[in-house]
């Protein structure tokens, strides 16, 4: 067995790997962190500025409801923030998504373990100092 050879073999297992993550991401109890509230404040105008300084990108805008997502996925699983507006009332969704271009699985940043460590801590410090700015409860 050459270098190709092995290089092969690493590059199976890693992807493995990386799908064993995603379905045990896609059949977690915490697959994604959601908090409401109500705000008299323009909320799109703190996430667009919150947004802007921590490299979080507008994906999707449907009325009421905004997607912002930070990193592709290639180095590291993208990080994701989802704002709705009802009213006052407001909801935010949290959560990283993991790739294993098999399967397919979110992971909220709160919580322990060991799926997504680092991205989801990322996300968790950057996400924590907009829910700052709202006077919001920080996830945990």
């Amino acid at each position: 067995m050459g270098i190709v050879g092995l290089a092969l073999f690493g590059a199976l297992c890693g992807l493995a790997f990386l799908n064993v993550m995603a379905l045990m991401a896609k059949n977690g109890s915490n697959q994604r962190d959601h908090v409401e509230f109500e705000s008299q404040q323009d909320v799109y105008a703190i996430v667009d500025a919150w947004a802007a300084g921590n490299g979080y990108v507008l994906k999707h805008n449907q009325g009421d409801k905004r997607t912002y997502q930070k990193g592709s996925g290639f180095l590291t699983a993208p990080m994701f923030l989802e704002l709705d507006r009802s009213g006052t009332k407001y909801s935010i969704t949290s959560y990283v998504r993991i790739n294993g271009f098999i399967i397919q699985g979110d992971v909220g940043l709160g919580g322990g373990g060991f799926i997504a460590k680092v991205p989801r801590s990322l996300a968790k410090k950057a996400q924590n100092q907009l829910f700052e700015q709202l006077q919001l409860v920080p996830l945990a």
